[in-house]
């Protein structure tokens, strides 16, 4: 199996994979009751379907995009010829072990990981609250792409979870799970 129908293949894990979470979400976002819902605002239900409808065209789109299409956009992105060759890549330290399965997929960890993560926030989260569900999420998505600074991490984290559950709560008036912190709040 040649570089261009890996890249292909995983092309298409990949849009199936979101296509098939974000369907799951929506199915998730119809079963929201509607006495959540208050008058003349955006109730818990837009932000989740909105969100939805458009990961599962994304999904959809990577699912039955034309085969060339990661050809030409490698093509596009290549040096123009007469310029000079770019340096040698070094080793890539994200891949997977040879011939492991990510190897075969053509994935590396941190793919997995973060769609490990995704999977594992959408399970807890209604148990243990968005508060809490959201900052770990965060913190490890920061780590994940690279930030290995913890003021950095837990203050970005803090921040944008804070951020998140204010403005959903106060401006959009939508009823967030408290979780392990309701004891807390109450």
């Amino acid at each position: 199996m040649d570089i261009a129908s890996r890249g292909s293949l995983r092309t298409r894990i990949e849009g199936l994979v979101i296509l098939l979470v974000s369907l799951g979400y929506l199915w998730e976002t119809f079963n929201i009751p509607d006495f959540y819902q208050l008058p003349d605002t955006p109730g818990p239900k837009t932000f989740p379907e909105l969100l939805g409808i458009v990961f599962a065209a994304m999904g959809l789109w990577l699912l039955v995009s034309p085969r060339d299409l990661m050809a030409r956009l490698r093509a596009r992105s290549a040096p123009a010829a007469g310029t000079a060759p770019a340096a040698p890549a070094a080793a890539d330290d994200h891949a997977a072990p040879t011939g492991g399965l990510f190897a075969r997929l053509g994935l590396d960890w941190h793919f997995v990981a973060l769609w490990a993560v995704v999977l594992g926030y959408l399970w807890f989260m209604p148990d243990v609250g968005f508060p809490v569900a959201t900052f770990v999420l965060l913190v490890l998505f920061t780590m994940l792409l690279g930030e290995m600074r913890w003021h950095v991490v837990l203050g970005l984290s803090l921040a944008v979870t804070a951020v998140v559950f204010f403005g959903f709560k106060y401006g959009l008036n939508v009823r967030l799970p408290w979780g392990v912190l309701e004891p807390l709040v109450n």
